[in-house]
């Protein structure tokens, strides 16, 4: 589940940004009323993620509850937290869309409307709510030996670095690229390692 909810995730931001293209926001909203089916195959996409990432929090909490089950707890609510600010976000870019494709609005409404519509502090915000809850789950998991220890500490080092970034982008808008890409590789990282374990290995459960 780790890899498909990443593939989702990687695949419909991988679309929508092509789809968008650079430039204003106006040139941006007419290049997606151009292609409107594929932004909205895009978005279809990001929802897909948004709903796998439900049943992977909670089989994250089922493995982790007899290690600690309030901290369990917790990083499920954090972890359902992120796909519900990530639905919503999706949910208002779907809305967006109709508004474009009425014609109705000039260059400068329709930057107006894009700034409006942009999901990019939901999207912010979901990322600070998913930091939290990996952080939550991967410190469980390196109290356990449901997965190797220097995998789990690494989750929690990438965890925390990505929050760091999310934090702070909300409060500077201007981070170059190298940043963006530099806070997103451990984590990256972190969830393919995990999730290929998870899927040739298993949990290992110590033997009695």
């Amino acid at each position: 589940m780790y890899l498909l909810v990443l593939a989702f995730d990687i695949a419909g931001l991988a679309v929508g940004s092509t789809v968008a293209g650079s430039g204003d926001l106006a040139s941006q909203a007419h290049r997606i009323i151009d292609s409107e089916s594929a932004y909205r195959f895009g978005l279809a996409l990001g929802l897909a993620g948004a709903l796998c990432t439900v049943p992977l929090a909670i089989g994250l909490f089922v493995t982790v509850r007899p290690v600690d089950p309030n901290l369990a707890v917790m990083g499920l609510v954090f972890r359902s937290a992120e796909a519900a600010i990530g639905a919503v976000a999706i949910a208002g870019s779907f809305a967006a869309l109709d508004v474009y494709r009425s014609g109705a609005f000039d260059n400068t409404q329709l930057e107006v409307l894009r700034q409006v519509a942009d999901p990019s502090a939901a999207t912010s915000v979901s990322a600070i709510f998913f930091c939290a809850g990996s952080t939550i789950f991967f410190y469980v998991l390196s109290r356990s030996a449901y997965i190797p220890r220097l995998m789990s500490l690494w989750g929690v080092f990438a965890s925390l670095v990505y929050f760091a970034y999310w934090l702070s982008a909300l409060v500077v808008t201007d981070y170059p690229a190298a940043l963006i890409v530099a806070a997103s590789l451990p984590i990256l990282v972190a969830e393919i390692s995990t999730g290929l374990w998870l899927l040739v290995r298993g949990v290992r459960t110590p033997r009695p």
